[in-house]
């Protein structure tokens, strides 16, 4: 999207989330990235629920494409609500309690959690 209809939109600056999207939707080879990155450190200071903040901090941490940071930020916008990352954790716990793997090493695969070779 052109820089007049992000202007258009009128994202409200009081809100870290709108103007992080808004930025994401500068045009292609603007790096706003580290801006995003930088807007989401300080939303992260309000995050209650503590799993969710310790996930979101891992993701700020990680993230580096721009889905990366487009999925962050719908993280953050419904992690805002202490009360929608109890139901969302909740959710996960329970898929995951459900879930049958053929082994810890699928498991592992699912999670990310394989270890690099040395």
């Amino acid at each position: 999207m052109m820089v007049a209809q992000i202007q258009a939109e009128k994202p409200n600056l009081q809100d870290p989330i709108a103007v992080g999207q808004a930025i994401l939707l500068l045009p292609v080879g603007v790096d706003a990235k580290p801006y995003i990155r930088q807007i989401l450190w300080v939303e992260l200071e309000a995050i209650e629920h503590p799993k969710a903040r310790e996930c979101l901090e891992f993701g700020l941490r990680n993230a580096q494409t721009d889905e990366d940071f487009s999925s962050l930020i719908e993280s953050f916008h419904l992690c805002r609500s202490y009360a929608n990352a109890e139901v969302l954790f909740n959710s996960l716990e329970n898929d995951v309690a459900t879930a049958v793997y053929a082994s810890v090493d699928e498991l592992r695969r699912e999670f990310g959690l394989e270890e690099e070779a040395s």
